[in-house]
């Protein structure tokens, strides 16, 4: 392993690989986060690749973030490349790797928010020679673990519920709005989050035998910026928890990092007259987060037992501006719109680590059982939570294995020991879920976001748009998923 010097420019750091430094000429560069169409072979040079918590078209697993690094080829040899920094200074978005046969040039943004001359005792590029044999991922585990070696170490066993299959609703409240309004945009399905829809769709799993052993609250039943229950769409959430738990079936929640439908201005981060996100840099909001995930896991409150966290990639941005108050009606610019203004310091994606590792404490302590999900999927969030959820699949392949797989392996190498969410957010193409559902215990824990009706079109009227899923091929999911399951207790 060598670390590379640094050259601090204006707005960021840079580094230059040589050939000889590298040790050969590179011929093709492999992102570990598979692209938007599922590529996951290396690319030929010259290359460019931007990694960081947004996806891109050559970055697009939807990983907020995946890890800063790639690793550079020429037949059976590779050399990593990966960036890392000390705790405290993530203090960046985007990271750009550029490779040709002359060698390997890496920026990184800090977009005006940290002077480069104080990030530099901090940051560090390293290039790590590969070994005979040796694969890709196995050469970014060694690096990485090199880098974050506390995020390397042998894992508590985990409680043997969070292995169990989950049942997400965010598929059902979708067909649910398309097949009672016809063609619109997704986010109307906030509206049907809604108990007696959830306690619907539950029994109709219950029926089938599907044996889920996890229930999944997604985005309606709060605003995204306060985390209190609407009391109209959930008049009895205590009680609901209440009763999955006497079914042995255990409770999570959706939760926004950043949206801030709820919050007032005071706790947010703004560019220029733009107001972006809420603000982790605020000791206010901070003690407020604490306070909604006490009442929201302690028993003593509504009891549930984690978060699912979720819209991760609106990380504060000078040159790229982006937030919201919700899920459709998030923005984002595509220049400055003027200086950040916050309460503290701190920048990046290091403010996104400060936030979920706030979510996580306060949830632990509450509950030290509770499970946290996200897709963070960078050996510096290790502390933050429990269970990597390999997100939606995006653009359609009929190799779907091969794609989801590559980012459990992604994530294997990443976060060696954290149980993963194999993810079920697939539409339009039946057989592809239906065949996903029933054989995704090999890529994690299983999971099922269509109880009811399965998304068909988003441009039919409504009698088209959606199908009811016979009763007959949810029991198949259930035998699937009862061979070879594992003990419910704990």
């Amino acid at each position: 392993m060598n670390e590379v010097q640094c050259i601090p420019m204006e707005e960021g750091l840079k580094w230059g690989l040589t050939v000889k430094e590298i040790g050969f000429t590179a011929t093709a560069v492999w992102n570990p986060s598979p692209s938007m169409s599922h590529r996951t072979e290396p690319w030929p040079v010259p290359k460019e690749i931007v990694i960081g918590p947004k996806i891109t078209q050559d970055s697009g697993s939807r990983f907020s973030p995946p890890p800063y690094a790639v690793v550079v080829e020429n037949g059976e040899q590779k050399a990593l490349v990966a960036i890392d920094a000390d705790a405290g200074w993530h203090r960046w978005n985007d990271v750009t790797f550029m490779v040709d046969q002359s060698g390997v040039t890496v920026k990184l943004d800090l977009e005006r928010q940290t002077p480069p001359g104080r990030a530099l005792p901090h940051v560090r590029l390293r290039l790590f020679s590969g070994r005979q044999g040796e694969t890709r991922h196995e050469l970014l585990a060694r690096g990485l673990s090199q880098a974050y070696p506390r995020a390397y170490k042998p894992l508590e066993p985990t409680p043997s519920w969070w292995s169990r299959p989950i049942y997400c609703g965010w598929g059902d409240q979708v067909t649910m709005s398309m097949h009672l309004e016809g063609p619109g945009p997704e986010p109307r399905a906030v509206a049907y989050c809604t108990q007696g829809l959830y306690e619907r769709w539950i029994k109709r799993l219950e029926e089938a035998g599907v044996p889920i052993g996890t229930v999944l609250i997604d985005y309606g039943w709060s605003p995204a910026g306060v985390w209190q229950p609407d009391w109209i769409r959930w008049p009895d959430l205590r009680g609901f928890i209440r009763r999955q738990h006497e079914k042995g079936r255990r409770v999570l929640l959706w939760l926004a990092t950043w949206l801030w439908d709820g919050l007032d201005d005071e706790l947010c981060i703004f560019a220029g007259e733009h107001k972006l996100t809420a603000d982790p840099t605020n000791p206010k909001y901070m003690a407020r987060i604490a306070g909604w995930v006490d009442e929201l896991i302690s028993p003593r409150g509504y009891d549930a037992d984690g978060f699912k966290i979720d819209q991760l990639a609106y990380c504060p941005s000078y040159r790229r501006p982006c937030g919201g108050k919700g899920f459709g009606g998030s923005f984002e610019f595509d220049q400055p719109q003027g200086d950040l203004r916050q309460y503290g310091e701190g920048a990046g994606v290091e403010l996104l680590y400060r936030l979920q590792k706030q979510i996580f404490d306060a949830a632990k302590s509450a509950k030290p059982d509770a499970l946290i999900s996200s897709s963070t999927v960078h050996p510096y969030f290790h502390d933050t939570f429990d269970m990597v959820r390999l997100h939606d699949l995006g653009v359609f392949t009929a190799d779907i294995f091969k794609t989801m797989r590559a980012r459990a392996d992604l994530s294997r190498a990443a976060l060696p020991g954290k149980v993963i969410d194999a993810d079920n957010w697939i539409h339009t193409d039946y057989d592809l879920w239906l065949r996903y559902t029933m054989g995704s215990r090999a890529i994690g824990v299983p999971c099922i976001f269509f109880a009811e009706r399965f998304m068909l079109n988003w441009a039919s009227n409504a009698a088209r748009s959606t199908v009811l899923i016979p009763m007959e091929d949810l029991q198949r999911i259930a035998e699937a998923w009862k061979e070879d399951r594992p003990s419910t207790a704990g």
